[in-house]
């Protein structure tokens, strides 16, 4: 009988729960940028003094709102959800590589998601809301896939060498603004757009501006993407890992406690005024570190559920608007553009910041209440299923297909390793489950997600 290659094949595995970590903290990573955009990029505050960047400061109320907002919101839920994106680039390489795709068919896979991506974001950044964030990700979703060859090792020196500039540059950029008066510069780029073909015309030239400002933006966002997406090949929040959870955990405490918490103050006159404009600008680059340390403090509070493959009520809506994350952000560009412009409902601009705050809320929980019955109706969000049809065709899923040489004497070696013959069987070959969320069989904490020690 004539010897056979070996082929990867799948499995017999027993079934595990979804990750409760990406979809909770993409749940509230929404609300974040639903409460950050509102008063930097939707509503056009003109007014004087630090507390316009926040919508302005009138009762209370306000003070209060604008001290969490320092602390919990500006430059939180984009490093946040940049994490997450990282991580899920590294769950579906980890998925191609159970399932014996070779090093440039699973790059070509993410090449064409990402892609995709990058042009849903062209589209949302001309249609619908100027500071998309879709162009960047699926450009740095694109740049990732091409490092699917490195180890672990070199990627997180990369990630905590970019970590390290971001850190220098927020200070240069806190003393450059306090030596340097910004008050006669207009940074708002354009004025509330008095007809939606105007606004279509202020927006043509954005999609421009974004698409060649992807190097110094994803300067910033690349270091937490490869921190997510290490921990995706690493297995690092299906359990264990605490002691690295933990460190990042406590950077971004540190930083909300020593950085958010005296810009709020300094916003509200509690501390001098002065401090306001050189806190925030430091932030706009060291807020950045918080990302992976708030999907790792989420990651210690659930894992008891996770463990118990708990699905709480109150976890249910953040777990069905996380799964469609991208239909929930469209949708908040929709409740915006019907709200806040001249040739709208025009409301909003007339609130200071709590009321700002509250229209932003309301937004975010009518995209909540959408995902909420998409759920119930055990129906995906449209736009992750047209993304998912574009990207992988009509089986919705990416296929090997046929090859045209006969199969390779070794299955396709894991992300950064060499390609020479394994000296043992690979543990976890076989079908990956279902969801690019989904806590892999055999991942947990005592069992790597794939030979690699790096």
């Amino acid at each position: 009988m004539p010897h056979q290659p070996h082929r990867p094949h799948p499995i017999r595995q027993t079934s595990s729960p979804r990750l409760l970590v990406p979809d909770v903290a993409r749940g509230m990573a929404l609300l974040g940028i639903a409460l950050a955009n509102v008063c930097t990029a939707w509503i056009m505050n003109d007014g004087e003094g630090p507390d316009a960047y926040f919508g302005g400061v009138e009762t209370v109320a306000d003070k209060i709102y604008v001290v969490f907002a320092a602390m919990f919101m500006h430059v939180r839920g984009l490093p946040m959800f940049s994490t997450l994106l990282g991580f899920g680039v590294g769950l579906i390489a980890m998925s191609l590589w159970r399932r014996g795709f070779p090093l440039r068919r699973a790059q070509a896979v993410l090449a064409k998601r990402y892609g995709f991506l990058a042009l849903f974001g062209v589209l949302h950044c001309l249609f619908l809301f100027s500071g998309d964030i879709m162009i960047l990700y699926g450009a740095m979703g694109m740049l990732i896939a091409l490092l699917l060859s490195f180890t672990d090792k070199l990627l997180m020196r990369v990630a905590y060498g970019l970590c390290a500039l971001l850190i220098v540059s927020g200070i240069g950029m806190g003393i450059g603004a306090a030596f340097i008066d910004t008050s006669e510069f207009d940074f708002s780029g354009f004025s509330a757009a008095d007809s939606y073909w105007e606004l279509l015309g202020e927006q043509a030239i954005m999609v421009g501006a974004q698409l060649m400002s992807i190097p110094l933006t994803g300067a910033m966002v690349l270091p937490v993407m490869l921190v997510g997406f290490v921990w995706a090949r690493r297995g690092t929040l299906a359990g264990g890992h605490r002691r690295e959870l933990w460190t990042w955990t406590l950077l971004a405490l540190a930083i909300v406690l020593f950085l958010g918490l005296p810009w709020g103050l300094s916003t509200i006159g509690v501390l001098d005024p002065a401090l306001a404009e050189p806190l925030n600008a430091a932030n706009s680059c060291i807020g950045m570190l918080t990302g992976p340390g708030i999907v790792a403090a989420a990651t210690l509070a659930l894992e008891p559920l996770q463990r118990l493959g708990a699905r709480p009520w109150f976890l249910w809506p953040l777990i069905a608007l996380g799964k469609r994350s991208m239909t929930g952000y469209v949708l908040q560009s929709v409740f915006f553009l019907a709200l806040v412009y001249p040739f709208t409902l025009n409301i909003g601009p007339e609130f200071s910041a709590a009321g700002q705050a509250a229209l932003a809320a309301g937004v975010w929980l009518a995209t909540l209440l959408i995902a909420c019955a998409l759920e119930a109706a055990g129906k995906p969000g449209p736009f992750e299923w047209v993304h998912r049809r574009l990207s992988y065709g009509t089986t919705m899923r990416p296929e090997l297909g046929a090859a045209p040489n006969p199969a390779p004497a070794h299955p396709p070696v894991a992300p950064g390793l060499s390609s020479a013959p394994p000296t043992a069987p690979h543990p976890g070959l076989g079908h990956a489950g279902p969801h690019p969320g989904a806590a892999q069989p055999g991942s947990g904490p005592s069992a790597p997600q794939r030979p690699e020690a790096g």
